[in-house]
């Protein structure tokens, strides 16, 4: 089967912090949230699993990186990194009568676990392609003064019967800090 998809990016990355103004011997809590849309998503479909599933091509991972970053003008240095997060979505032959198609979808997380059952086609797109990843920065490493903060995301995955290899990144819009 010959699939046509759009092209993959990355949306709505955000950089959260819980406030704006720290004293250097707090800690600043960071969220960086995305999602990867376009052809990803949409070849993430119970209709795909299927031919995918009897094409014996059972498994899709996902690399995920993500770090928080000073920015100082053109140049930027990581404050606080994932490193490398893996997240699979396998295919399975499901006899549970609750979910709305045979071929299903669990998602496995290299931590060690259990598998994620989602239960409608948003919740597997939402559980494998929308991604919170939260980090601790002493405000003592910034310095005082203000500072800028950006989040920076990179995504990829291999090629599959349904979709070819790609690599899609993205940074946030930068957020100002104060540190007393």
């Amino acid at each position: 089967m010959d699939y046509s998809w759009p092209q993959t990016r990355i949306s709505q990355v955000q950089l959260e912090v819980d406030k704006k103004k720290y004293v250097a011997s707090e800690v600043i809590q960071t969220k960086v949230r995305f999602k990867v849309v376009g052809g990803l998503r949409e070849a993430f479909h119970p209709d795909v699993w299927t031919v995918a599933w009897e094409d014996f091509d059972k498994v899709l991972r996902l690399t995920i990186r993500s770090s928080v970053r000073l920015r100082s003008g053109l140049r930027s240095r990581k404050l606080a990194e994932n490193k490398k997060e893996v997240r699979r979505a396998s295919f399975y032959w499901s006899r549970d009568p609750d979910l709305p198609y045979r071929i299903w979808t669990a998602i496995i997380h290299e931590d060690g676990s259990a598998p994620i059952i989602p239960v409608s086609v948003e919740d597997v797109k939402s559980k494998f392609l929308d991604v919170i990843k939260t980090f601790e920065i002493p405000a003592s490493t910034l310095g005082k003064g203000s500072h800028r903060l950006v989040g920076a995301v990179d995504a990829r995955w291999g090629r599959r019967s349904y979709i070819e290899k790609g690599r899609v990144s993205g940074r946030s819009t930068a957020v100002e800090l104060k540190i007393e």
